[in-house]
């Protein structure tokens, strides 16, 4: 093989590797910052807590959610261990599905699903693209 088709050839794999990464840490960036987002709503703004009240959820389940989505953002934003970061994944997908289920539950307007939609959406794109950097 010529020496100009060797570099275009690893010249067109540095092109993918850094694209995988961009596409990688961007949505993992978006699915950490609805996480801290979330979690400093269950500490400070009323209209969170009035929303889990409305949702039938005591108060200290908010709190503790709070927690568990700062470790995962935390985690999903660390270099850890494989099984580490898929109990992120898992735990940040049960979180993001069970706000879509009880927005559906209290009948919530359209604009209630906008974050954990795109939450979701930016978890599965994260999730595919850390198997890809692996």
């Amino acid at each position: 093989m010529s020496p100009f088709l060797t570099f275009v050839r690893h010249s067109n794999e540095n092109v993918i590797i850094m694209t995988n990464k961009l596409i990688y840490w961007s949505s993992t960036g978006i699915i950490s910052a609805i996480s801290f987002y979330g979690a400093w709503g269950l500490f400070a703004s009323p209209d969170f807590a009035s929303t889990l009240t409305a949702m039938g959820y005591p108060h200290y389940f908010g709190i503790m959610l709070a927690f568990f989505k700062i470790a995962g953002g935390i985690v999903l934003l660390s270099p850890l261990p494989v099984n580490i970061k898929e109990w992120a994944y898992a735990g940040t997908g049960i979180n993001v599905t069970a706000a879509i289920i009880s927005f559906i539950v209290i009948q919530a307007s359209f604009g209630s699903f906008i974050a954990p939609g795109v939450a979701a959406a930016a978890l599965v794109i994260s999730y595919i693209y850390y198997h890809k950097k692996q």
